[in-house]
């Protein structure tokens, strides 16, 4: 791995020896070299298709999607939230998608957020948010079950608050009583609901395919889908809209 990693780096490009399904070779060939970090447009890719690919034991699989919103230099792209607003992961165990996309794509119920470099050490994670959201003496008074970090090979007598306490032990316990506490980035189910305000002023998306109650009726593949999926992630939707204002994570 970390040779093809480096011989990567040095080519400037993934060789064609490493990509071993056309749908992959597919999203490679959309990057060009006018491409920067800071300057390129969507990138949306059906990796794997729920209903139709299955795995070696012959088991469907979930969905797999690739996506890269689009960023401008003439357009702040808000980091993290920024990312979040336009692509997210969901329990429908959709891979990379984030909230309008998702939106468009599959519209599950339930948004999970999750750092590319962590994990859970449970694997009944997903279960024991579940109990917690599928609970009908919670709902609607729920937005999100909240999993705080754990970090690894820290001294115990550690004076550099490595372990950042507060944010994760201390605080959440005394914003219980005040809401609840803040978003710290990852390792969070959110309900979709919550992303259009309480259900007395629930704000009105903007296309009927954003709402939280829209039923997708089309494959995630379908050139209609992909078409809107990719209008959604443009860096410039957000303009003058409730996006950018009222419906998102900040």
């Amino acid at each position: 791995m970390k040779q093809r990693i480096e011989t990567t780096m040095e080519r400037g490009k993934v060789g064609d020896e490493y990509v071993t399904k056309e749908e992959e070779r597919e999203a490679i060939r959309k990057w060009t070299h006018k491409f920067t970090r800071q300057d390129h447009p969507t990138v949306i890719q059906v990796l794997l298709e729920s209903g139709e690919d299955k795995d070696s034991s012959d088991s469907l699989i979930p969905n797999l999607i690739y996506v890269s919103r689009q960023k401008s230099t003439a357009s702040p792209h808000h980091f993290k939230a920024g990312a979040l607003n336009t692509l997210g992961l969901s329990f429908t165990l959709v891979y990379i998608l984030k909230l309008r996309v998702l939106a468009i794509m599959t519209n599950s119920p339930i948004v999970l957020t999750l750092d590319c470099d962590m994990y859970s050490n449970n694997a009944l994670t997903p279960q024991h948010a579940l109990c917690y959201i599928c609970d009908p003496a919670m709902d609607p008074k729920l937005g999100y079950i909240q999993f705080h970090q754990r970090f690894h090979g820290l001294n115990k007598n550690d004076i550099y608050a490595s372990e950042i306490i507060p944010l994760f032990l201390s605080n959440p316990a005394g914003m219980d009583g005040l809401a609840g506490p803040i978003y710290v980035g990852t390792g969070c189910f959110f309900c979709r609901l919550v992303f259009f305000g309480p259900p007395s002023s629930m704000v009105v998306p903007e296309i009927p395919e954003l709402s939280p109650d829209h039923l997708v009726d089309k494959p995630i593949s379908s050139q209609e889908v992909l078409a809107l999926a990719n209008n959604v992630a443009g860096c410039n939707y957000e303009e003058d809209i409730n996006w950018g204002s009222k419906e998102n994570t900040k």
